[in-house]
């Protein structure tokens, strides 16, 4: 591959941040290139950055160093993270999925990005899976916003609708649940072995069939109109998705499930299967 030495720079430095190391079996996997030539991109890297990199005698990688996540491009730094992290998932592919590591994808939106994960979170995150580790977090919700601590063993990550998510085992708890990124601060890896894997997540590997249909509030040419335009003229449409993603699933594509209160012409889409989906969406 031949690249100049800026451009291989930058490649490097968008796999630094959003990995968080950076080794020679990994360039070579990610651009060709021969044991040696890995090895002269990096020293290139070290040399016009030393502060970026920590080296970690146990992995023999790279190690990226807290003055890296110190950077503020200058601009929109929302824009200018989410264009990095769209490089980042174009240059590395998608992982496939398996019981260590799942980086599972959806279609990019031509909108902005509302919501970019912190490249460190996403880093930390992506390397607990790695590993194998337990994660440790300060986290907040809309049903707890203070700032609390969270021991959770992860297994994938996930962009689900408009935000990037973490599905994972909190000891806490003691179940498996989804943390928005966006929402992570301070994440540090631990020593301990995570206590679950994804094996274990019920809603993760569970498959479901939800069924889409016009909104039988809309008039006929109005059902007639939105069959046309999302089911190809048919009367319906099923997508399969994991329970554990159901609900953001349904919320992206903004279908009613309930047909009494959530009406057109907010609604135009209705799931026609909720008995079947209920209990994944509203568990008791």
């Amino acid at each position: 591959m031949l690249v100049d030495q800026n451009h291989r720079i930058e490649l490097l430095r968008i796999i630094l941040t959003w990995e968080g190391r950076l080794n020679n079996a990994r360039i070579r996997e990610l651009f060709d290139l021969s044991a040696t030539r890995a090895s002269e991109w990096i020293r290139d890297l070290r040399d016009r950055h030393p502060t970026w990199l920590l080296w970690d005698t146990s992995t023999k990688s790279y190690l990226a160093a807290p003055s890296l996540y110190k950077l503020r491009p200058s601009g929109g730094v929302r824009e200018q993270e989410g264009a990095s992290l769209s490089r980042y998932l174009s240059l590395t592919g998608v992982p496939p999925s398996n019981d260590q590591h799942s980086v599972v994808p959806t279609q990019w939106n031509a909108h902005p990005d509302l919501s970019v994960p912190p490249a460190r979170v996403f880093a930390q995150a992506n390397e607990a899976i790695r590993v194998g580790r337990r994660l440790k977090l300060v986290y907040r919700s809309m049903s707890n916003p203070q700032p609390h601590v969270r021991v959770v063993s992860p297994h994938s990550l996930v962009r689900a609708g408009r935000r990037w998510h973490m599905r994972a085992f909190c000891s806490t708890h003691q179940e498996f649940r989804d943390y928005t990124l966006g929402r992570i601060e301070s994440p540090e890896i631990l020593t301990e072995p995570r206590e679950r894997d994804s094996s274990n997540d019920i809603a993760w590997n569970t498959m479901l069939k939800v069924r889409l249909v016009a909104h039988p509030a809309l008039s006929i040419p109005q059902r007639e109109l939105v069959q046309f335009e999302y089911f190809s003229g048919t009367s319906a449409r099923s997508d399969s998705c994991r329970a554990a993603l159901a609900a953001y699933f349904i919320q992206d594509v903004r279908a009613a499930t309930d047909t009494d209160r959530q009406l057109p012409p907010d609604y135009q889409l209705a799931v026609e299967n909720m008995k079947e989906l209920r209990p994944w969406l509203f568990p008791s």
